[in-house]
């Protein structure tokens, strides 16, 4: 199974976001970006990758202990790039305020996760929603998209639940389903 753990975007926060990919796919015209699903939006907070299902139980208590948190604010703001504007690989929406308490959240499932013998990635959490992958010869595309990203406050939303999802992969693309679900005090 591949497994991540994300925090799902409610339908006002989706339609808000999809809304501002829309305008940033029309600048960037036909350049090689492969653009995210609408229903596919969201915060990924730990990829697991391929993990036999006997690995689900394990999976379920790490994030149990997350319902002690309480439930928080998160605004929908800004735009950018990773790695950086000369080699852009990935578009994203970013976080504004939220953003701190969804680092928090990605920190402390992270240090269960390897506490109970999972390897995850290295990198530094960034909160974001991806919102394309910039393919060889699509700089330029990205960088127009970007340009043409909105300013401010795209949407508020509340977090307040934590998502196992399972991508499964075929010739037609990534279907994302929950696996299980934790809620946040």
């Amino acid at each position: 199974m591949r497994l991540f753990f994300s925090v799902p975007l409610p339908d006002e926060a989706r339609a808000a976001a999809a809304s501002a990919v829309q305008a940033m796919k029309r600048a960037a015209g036909d350049s090689p970006l492969s653009w995210t699903k609408d229903e596919q939006l969201h915060f990924t907070l730990a990829f697991l990758g391929e993990l036999p299902e006997s690995d689900l139980p394990r999976l379920r208590e790490v994030a149990s202990t997350l319902s002690r948190l309480r439930a928080f604010e998160l605004i929908l703001s800004g735009a950018g790039v990773f790695p950086s504007p000369r080699k852009p690989r990935v578009l994203w929406l970013g976080a504004g305020q939220g953003g701190p308490e969804l680092t928090e959240l990605a920190k402390l499932l992270a240090d269960g996760l390897r506490s109970a013998g999972f390897e995850l990635e290295e990198r530094p959490f960034h909160p974001h929603l991806t919102v394309a992958r910039v393919k060889p010869g699509g700089e330029r595309g990205a960088s127009r998209a970007l340009g043409a990203s909105p300013q401010g406050e795209l949407a508020r939303m509340r977090v307040n639940r934590v998502c196992l999802m399972q991508s499964q992969l075929s010739p037609h693309g990534a279907k994302h389903v929950v696996v299980a679900e934790t809620r946040l005090g």
